[in-house]
């Protein structure tokens, strides 16, 4: 009996450590299968933090980028501020090209129907209406071309000037109705932008890329080179023959020439601008002024040239020599007179119009001598105080008094018939029907001082002059 009691106490007592047992082997089962699932939650946790640490390094970047090619939009775009500067750059324009703007004004943008999102980008557009040639209308569009702040012109209306402005003026004044179109940049408002932990380190790491979009944004320029001797196509290129003698030079050529001469007064323009800057320390100021006066003496004597040959006779290149050439050139004389004051022409001023005039009277062109001696002559009692400068303008009085007397002289009546020289025998020349020797007079101030084959040589208001025929 105690021994049946004890094997059931042993077998109660095997089978509730085997439940035991059993408990626990489930127990942990159920555990290493929480693992399991915990272990791979931490996974997913890990690969989509190893995404989040990828993505976000790409989004720095891309912000950063972003953040640096924005300053350069507000540079191609006026904000609301800026469009006031941007209507006076629009005026600054036709001065610079020479365009005469008769209207400017900001044109209102049609009525549509209203976004729900408010845009970053919001377009502006002035209407301009413009007179001048074809040049000076594709200088101005250049300027608008080229400027750092983005514009384009998505309509013109181009009308051609007529013939009569054209004769009356020298130059075209076609009419040019235009829109300047350009947007202004409003990036709308949201959360305050994320601070970036190095940012200007990262910034210079991605230098390379920020270019390459500031690129891609920016506004390319060209270089316009002007006319070129290009005719204007909106002017009727048939040359008019009525009127005109067929020997002169052809109008184009006509129209050449002027055009030389207004672009070498655009260029004594700039030069001028430069001379009256106040910030010129002296050596800067006396070789500007050597310039200056140098292209004054040149395009003086190469104008006057023009004129007086008779070379342009054209009507409307000859209203434009006198408008944009002849009576500028004097202006600006005058101009520099009054600021030179007191100190009067410079030395190497005085030695080449004096070359100049004698080049002129040499050429056998008295009167052109004596029209460059005019233009410094009110000038020459300044420098008398410099010995330098005094003997020059000694020497500009005599060869201006040498090309009075040979203006006056050219003015004698000097017929030559014939001439008989043969040796032991004094010369004979017929001069106005007369047989005259040497030494006899013409008149009271003309006397034969010479004669030789194919030349005569005359005294004249004490002036020796020869006469060739």
């Amino acid at each position: 009996m105690n021994e049946k009691k004890l094997l059931l106490y042993l077998g109660s007592g095997a089978g509730l450590v085997l439940a035991g047992l059993g408990y626990l082997i489930w127990s942990e089962y159920g555990a290493i299968g929480e693992a399991r699932e915990a272990t791979l939650q931490l996974r997913q946790n890990i690969d989509a933090s190893r995404k989040l640490l990828t993505a976000t390094t790409q989004l720095e970047k891309d912000v950063i980028v972003l953040r640096e090619t924005e300053q350069a939009i507000k540079g191609i775009l006026p904000d609301d501020k800026d469009l006031y500067n941007l209507h006076r750059e629009l005026q600054a324009f036709c001065e610079a090209s020479e365009v005469r703007i008769t209207s400017i004004k900001k044109k209102d943008q049609a009525s549509g129907p209203k976004k729900k999102d408010a845009e970053a980008f919001e377009k502006v557009t002035y209407e301009l209406t413009l007179e001048g040639d074809a040049f000076q209308i594709l200088a101005f569009l250049d300027r608008v071309e080229g400027h750092q702040r983005f514009m384009r012109i998505p309509t013109i209306h181009w009308s051609a000037s007529t013939e009569k402005v054209i004769a009356e003026s020298g130059r075209a004044a076609h009419k040019v109705k235009l829109e300047v179109e350009t947007f202004v940049y409003k990036p709308q408002g949201g959360p305050d932008p994320v601070k970036i932990e190095g940012y200007a380190r990262k910034r210079e790491l991605l230098l390379g890329e920020i270019a390459k979009h500031r690129d891609a944004v920016s506004v390319e320029h060209y270089a316009y080179r002007g006319q070129r001797g290009r005719r204007d196509p909106w002017v009727d290129p048939r040359v008019p023959v009525q009127g005109l003698d067929p020997n002169q030079k052809p109008i184009q050529e006509q129209t050449l020439i002027v055009d030389g001469l207004v672009e070498g007064m655009g260029d004594l323009k700039k030069l001028w601008e430069q001379f009256r800057k106040p910030d010129l320390n002296v050596v800067e100021q006396m070789q500007l002024r050597a310039d200056f006066e140098t292209k004054l003496t040149e395009l003086e004597d190469d104008s006057r040239k023009v004129a007086a040959s008779g070379t342009v006779v054209f009507p409307p290149a000859q209203n434009r020599l006198q408008r944009e050439v002849l009576e500028p050139l004097a202006s600006l004389h005058n101009d520099y007179n009054i600021i030179i004051g007191n100190k009067g022409p410079t030395a190497e001023n005085l030695r080449q119009i004096l070359a100049r005039m004698q080049g002129e009277i040499d050429g056998g062109q008295p009167k052109s001598a004596l029209e460059i001696y005019m233009t410094v002559e009110s000038s020459l009692p300044i420098v008398q105080s410099d010995p330098v400068r005094r003997a020059i303008a000694d020497s500009l009085k005599r060869t201006a008094q040498e090309a009075r007397i040979l203006m006056d002289f050219q003015q004698v009546d000097l017929r030559i018939g014939g001439i008989a020289i043969q040796e032991g025998v004094p010369p004979v020349i017929l001069i106005n029907g007369r047989a005259l020797s040497e030494g006899d007079a013409i008149s009271n101030e003309l006397v034969i001082r010479g004669i030789r084959p194919g030349e005569l040589e005359l005294i004249f208001r004490g002036v020796v002059l020869v006469r060739r025929f």
